[in-house]
Formats: C-alpha cells, structure tokens, sequence
C-alpha cells in the first residue's frame, strides 16, 4: 500500500522558510519526491506529527489551513499514483508534472491547430516544442526529461537563426532534403561572428570575435541533427509531411575523451585540506560521494537516510528506473558519518563543476591531458590541466573505470552502477593502452608462475 510522508529539508540559516516536501512509498521497490510550493519555518515544523508543533505560538486559522493543505496535498499525491494502471516506471519527474497538471489546469489546455496551420517546418517545430512537456517517451512511457525538452528547445533556436541567415521565414516541408542537410550541418559545424546593423564584424576588448553561435562538436552537432528528425517522423505521422529524405539524414557520433581519477588522485583529494573552506570542503565530500558509489549527480542527491540501511545504499535510479543497491565503500562511510549519515547540504550541479575545479587545483591535481575530438568539422586536439576537465560525471566514471581495474567483473560493476547494456558500460571505461596492457602483465604473473 502506498504512503506519503511530508518532510523538509534544513536549510544552513534555520530561520528563512524552507518548502515542504513529499515522498511517497510503496513496499520497497517504488519511492517518488516531490517539492511543492508550501512554506514553513524549519522551527515550527514537527516532523513527527508531519504539521505545525503544537507549542508553537500559532493563528489558530493559519495553523489549520497550514495542515490542511499538507493533507491535501498528500491525498492527491495519493489520488494521481492509484489513478495509474502501470506503476513500474514512474520516476519523481513524472509526478511533478502530474501535481502541476491537477492544482494549475490552465497552463495544460493544449488546442490542436488545424494541420493547413502546419504545413511550414518552422510552424509545426514550434508547437512541437510548446507541447514537449505533454509528450511520452515511446519505450518507457514517462513524461520526457528536462534535458530532452531543452534539445528539441535549442535545436529549434538553431533552425530559426540558420533560416534568418539563409534569408527565409520558414521551410517548406519539400525543402527538407539532402542539400537543406549539407548547409544545414555546415552552419552547425562554423562559428558565426556577430555583426552590427551595417554588417560590418563585432569584436570584444581583447579583440577577439564577437560571437553570435560557436563552433560545435561533432557530437553537439549529431544532437541537434536528431532532435530535428524526431521532429520530423511526429510531422510525418500527424500528415503534414510527406517527404522521406530527412531518414537518411546522418546522425554523427564520436567516441570522445574523457578523463577520470585513479584511487591514489582519488585518495590525494580527500586529504586535501579544505577546513577554512566550507563551500569547497563541501563540494570534495560529493564528489568522494559519486566516486564511491557510482551514482548519477541527480540521484545522489534525492538519497534519503531511510535509503541508507545495513552498510547498503538501495533507491531506483531516476533516469532509467532501475533499482540498484550499493555497498557503502569505506570513504563514503567516513563521509556519511561526518553528516550524520545524511547528504551534504544540496548544491546545484552547475555550482558543483565550478567548485569541483577548484578543489582539484587547491589538491594540484594538474597533470596536462590531450583531449582530442572534432570541432567545427576539423579533428583537434588540446592539453588541458586535469582539474579544468572535471564535472560530477567524473565520479562516475571513476568508479567504473577504477572498479574495472581491479577487475571486478563487468556485470558486477554494472549491477551497481545500474547500466543496461555492456555497450554503454564500456563507454565509462577509461583506461589508457598501457594501463591495459600493464593489467594484462600482472594477470599474466599469476598465470604462469
């Protein structure tokens, strides 16, 4: 039977007001949050008796609308879950988008415009992208993600500003073929510098190049080129498009560097002293955090004490809605220990990169790395200090590849790190060629002794 239980997460200045929070619970396998707009004063919360604490000086009135609306909002949270047929991959996103669905309708009244309302691409991309946050995915049936809307958003920012250059309000659907391809990809593939009014080139102080779009990588460009088709096939099915060369559209996709943090890196950065710097002491214990379980930067951060139990950390990844239980490695028992066996204190991802650069260069992390890859259609390569290349899905990728090396099997590391496929998995391996063959050499040692 499913619960809800109301929350709320203590901000580091107890006195501002925090928003409730909701997690519902069926048995073991289910678990989804969501963040609503209720304000209350950590200090008047009681999170026994999930309400405003009964000692508190309170408006009678207040208090009882307060609690009301907690209750009520648990009762839908209830409501929408029992409402769905097939529960198996409902993930928190899907439940914040039904929520907002319920208490706000008139953002959701979608009109259908008549299909002559469509017959231009530009046209018909637009109400694609205005009704993206309605749309499912086909294979698994949830709401599309955030970064999936975010796609189809910038790709059709691109085909606006590509058909401006082109001189052209809008494409017919006959216009998409090969030749619309080749330029198109080719305005993906340049810069394009800004100009002013009299066409005449813009250049910032240190007389570099105003830019109006960059130079993307063959694999940025390969993702706008696969949004569009999307795009195209729901033209396509709805019947305003009739055209079949964009099929054989190439979608491009390269095999890119990547760098991770051996154990000794790994170890040098957890040593590194940071006391007198919170924000940055902070930052080191999430990364230790990703490095030692394996997880994604957004589940890690929706873990819950409860999740923690027994020396294993069990939840259902949100991207792919696989449940995966991890064994607590011993760093990250000294990092749930120094916060009481809770999260550090959230931090946005974007925060997090940015600080996570600057505690691998305080820890000298600095070795020079060649990343190599195409930009603009032209294969480069560029050296880089290591700590300029680290993000969260640096943990990540270290804990698969550093796991592989000690040569934990491969369904194993999977089993934890929650990949579907060995194919996706291998992408995270980052081993060098003499790592591999220095590997091969030790196992060649126990072999013939």
């Amino acid at each position: 039977m499913a619960t809800v239980t109301a929350f709320i997460r203590v901000s580091t200045k107890k006195t501002n007001e925090v928003n409730i929070r909701f997690r519902l619970r069926d048995g073991r396998t289910l678990q989804l949050f969501h963040k609503s707009e209720i304000p209350v004063k950590p200090s008047d919360w009681d999170s026994t008796t999930q309400a405003i604490k009964a000692k508190v000086i309170y408006d009678n009135q207040k208090r009882a609308d307060f609690n009301k609306s907690v209750n009520n909002r648990k009762a839908l949270i209830i409501d929408i879950y029992n409402a769905q047929s097939i529960k198996d991959n409902l993930t928190s996103d899907w439940l914040e988008d039904a929520i907002d669905r319920k208490i706000n309708p008139s953002k959701y009244k979608l009109e259908e415009p008549e299909k002559e309302e469509l017959l231009k691409v530009i046209q018909f991309i637009d109400n694609f992208v205005s009704t993206a946050h309605l749309r499912k995915d086909k294979q698994t049936g949830r709401y599309l993600s955030p970064n999936t809307k975010k796609q189809y958003v910038t790709t059709a920012n691109h085909l606006k500003r590509f058909a401006k250059l082109t001189k052209k309000e809008d494409f017919k659907f006959s216009d998409i073929n090969q030749k619309f391809y080749s330029n198109f990809v080719e305005y993906l593939q340049k810069e394009i510098q800004k100009v002013d009014d009299n066409g005449i080139p813009l250049f910032n102080e240190d007389k570099t190049p105003k830019l109006l779009k960059k130079s993307f990588t063959q694999n940025s460009v390969g993702k706008y080129i696969r949004a569009l088709k999307v795009m195209l096939n729901e033209a396509t099915r709805v019947g305003v498009n009739s055209g079949i060369a964009y099929n054989e559209f190439h979608v491009f996709n390269e095999d890119v560097d990547n760098i991770y943090l051996d154990e000794n890196e790994l170890t040098i950065l957890k040593d590194a002293d940071l006391k007198n710097i919170p924000y940055l002491d902070r930052a080191r214990d999430w990364f230790l955090l990703l490095a030692w379980t394996g997880c994604r930067f957004s589940d890690l951060e929706k873990i819950a004490r409860t999740d923690i139990k027994d020396g294993f950390i069990t939840f259902r990844q949100q991207k792919t809605n696989t449940k995966v239980t991890i064994p607590l490695h011993p760093v990250v028992l000294e990092v749930l220990e120094k916060y009481n066996y809770s999260m550090p204190n959230s931090i946005t991802n974007q925060k997090f990169n940015d600080y996570i650069k600057e505690v691998a260069k305080a820890a000298e992390i600095d070795s020079p790395e060649v990343i190599t890859k195409t930009i603009g259609g032209v294969l480069k390569s560029t050296t880089f200090p290591k700590y300029k290349l680290i993000t969260s899905h640096t943990g990540r990728r270290s804990f698969c590849t550093n796991m592989y090396k000690r040569g934990l099997p491969t369904l194993m590391i999977m089993s934890i790190s929650g990949h579907k496929t060995e194919k996706s998995f291998l992408k995270y391996i980052k081993v060098r060629q003499e790592e591999h063959a220095a590997m091969m050499a030790a196992k060649w040692k126990e072999i013939y002794k």
